[in-house]
């Protein structure tokens, strides 16, 4: 989320507005340049491979293969790091008077919880948050331990390790690929879906979705009010909270019920989204669109924690949204 609110600020920087919209899971390879499987997954050796291949250092980025993916567009990006290249090159070439929109408010960390946010005055700035989003993931030449690219390359090899000693080490519960509690029909090409048949399981992923979607409402509201903004610190910190404190909970929630197919599987999160749609500009109908949202929410998590045998997850998220919905 860090490095989504420092895209926001250098949008803001060049006169864009922060955007959130995106195509749901699983979607062709080259979506975004790519030619990597856009896709949910289980923990594990594939999931861990993928997030490699996208934090990959520039020195260790291979050239692309010689036959390329069978979808509509060649692939133009490598890795992510190879993407903000070409946008910090740009940032250098063009005259710095005519990019940056001097004076435009930018998030800090005192208003978002990011403590790394760098707020854009220009090309040097720019440049700084185009670094830092770019080293977090994979490193510098002479240090990665702690990089995005490391951490997972790290989790691969203990995990092939175990592999090697138990055949049967199964680290991760046994969720679905590409979950979903409803058929949105705006997927594309990798994989199929799997749909939530278990009535409790696709209640919570429809649940989860919502929050998600509030998340992003808010975090998109206060980055395009600007630190000045009445509201944007406690959007802020109403969807920082409920990223750790609902989502986190909602999610361990379906990983723990069943799918409702009979193989035993589990269901998971999906992370859907169905529309861009952002809230009021006033900041005061902001704050009452938000608190209703928020209340419709916490009362449906009070109606699902309530439900015999719940998993213990889902009454720790119901509460903490209540808190939060109270707070908004």
């Amino acid at each position: 989320m860090l490095h989504l609110a420092q895209a926001w600020n250098l949008l803001a920087a060049v006169g864009g507005e922060p955007y959130y919209l995106r195509p749901n899971f699983p979607q062709k390879r080259t979506y975004y340049g790519f030619d990597l499987p856009l896709a949910l997954e289980p923990f594990g050796a594939s999931a861990l491979r993928r997030f490699i291949a996208y934090e990959t250092p520039a020195d260790q980025l291979e050239p692309f293969p010689t036959s390329q993916s069978n979808d509509d567009a060649p692939a133009r990006y490598k890795s992510v790091g190879e993407l903000y290249g070409l946008i910090r090159d740009q940032i250098i070439a063009l005259p710095e008077n005519e990019l940056f929109f001097p004076g435009v408010g930018q998030m800090g960390p005192e208003i978002t919880h990011f403590p790394d946010l760098i707020p854009i005055s220009g090309r040097q700035s720019a440049i700084a948050a185009i670094d830092l989003i770019t080293e977090q993931g994979e490193g510098t030449d002479i240090d990665r331990g702690d990089s995005h690219f490391a951490v997972f390359q790290r989790t691969l090899n203990a995990y092939l390790d175990e592999r090697t000693i138990d055949p049967q080490f199964e680290p991760a519960r046994p969720v679905l690929k590409n979950p979903v509690p409803r058929i949105r029909g705006d997927w594309n090409i990798e994989g199929r879906v799997n749909l939530i048949t278990d009535p409790l399981a696709s209640r919570l992923g429809d649940l989860f979705d919502d929050v998600y979607s509030l998340i992003m409402r808010l975090l998109q509201h206060a980055f395009a009010e600007g630190p000045a903004g009445p509201v944007a610190a406690s959007f802020c910190d109403a969807a920082i909270n409920a990223m750790t404190t609902v989502i986190k909970p909602l999610g361990e929630g379906l990983a723990l019920l069943p799918s409702g197919r009979s193989d035993g599987s589990r269901a998971g999160a999906s992370f859907g989204l169905t529309r861009h749609v952002t809230l009021p500009t006033p900041a005061r109908i902001a704050r009452t669109v938000a608190a209703e949202r928020s209340r419709e929410l916490a009362n449906e998590a009070a109606l699902l924690a309530e439900i015999p045998n719940v998993p213990a997850q889902i009454r720790i998220a119901s509460n903490n949204l209540k808190q939060i919905a109270e707070k908004l």
